[in-house]
């Protein structure tokens, strides 16, 4: 929920007095044109920016003064993901398994569930230097859902992939949507 959220870059006005409420569960597309604020108001409903007005209350917490715990609680998956070039798709996910908590006897298991939902599996030992960019899409969405979070942040998910990738990252979506374990923000 956000009353009034705004967010200045000097006299930019990027995100100007945004009313808004999700419900658990739902989906909720947030559309606008290129520079109109949508990756700003994630930053802010993910604690990463402070709002100049207003508040945001996602999750019972205040992104402004609780984004580290809140950041554990959700799934963030952007444009231009920053994955590690050098490791592979599975030692990727085994390093953020322990930055989200994720228990250390269920890694293993997680790891793998995740490369074979995402059609990962049979190059999850292969540098991510090798993927494609749908593929590095593909492993950036697995590891925001790597901790089930409760809320998923999807910003422009498919930008720059070719029709098959996008395609098949929208059904990825659409199927994790469909689970009804987690709100999804895209």
């Amino acid at each position: 929920m956000t009353e009034g959220l705004t967010r200045r870059f000097g006299a930019l006005t990027a995100v100007d007095s945004l009313n808004l409420t999700v419900y658990p569960g739902e989906v909720l597309g947030f559309l606008g044109h290129n520079g109109a604020g949508k990756t700003t108001t994630v930053r802010l409903l993910n604690g990463v920016l402070t709002p100049s007005a207003g508040k945001a209350r996602v999750l019972g917490l205040d992104p402004a003064t609780e984004g580290a715990t809140l950041r554990r609680r959700t799934g963030v998956l952007t444009e231009t993901p920053s994955l590690d070039e050098r490791l592979t798709a599975r030692e990727q996910l085994q390093i953020y398994a322990d930055f989200y908590d994720v228990p250390p006897q269920s890694v293993g298991t997680r790891v793998d569930e995740l490369l074979e939902i995402f059609q990962l599996a049979d190059r999850g030992d292969e540098r991510v230097s090798t993927y494609s960019r749908g593929m590095k899409q593909r492993l950036a969405l697995a590891r925001a859902l790597l901790h089930r979070p409760e809320l998923l942040f999807l910003d422009e998910p498919t930008a720059g992939l070719d029709p098959v990738s996008a395609r098949q990252v929208h059904t990825l979506i659409r199927e994790q949507s469909r689970s009804g374990d987690h709100t999804v923000f895209l």
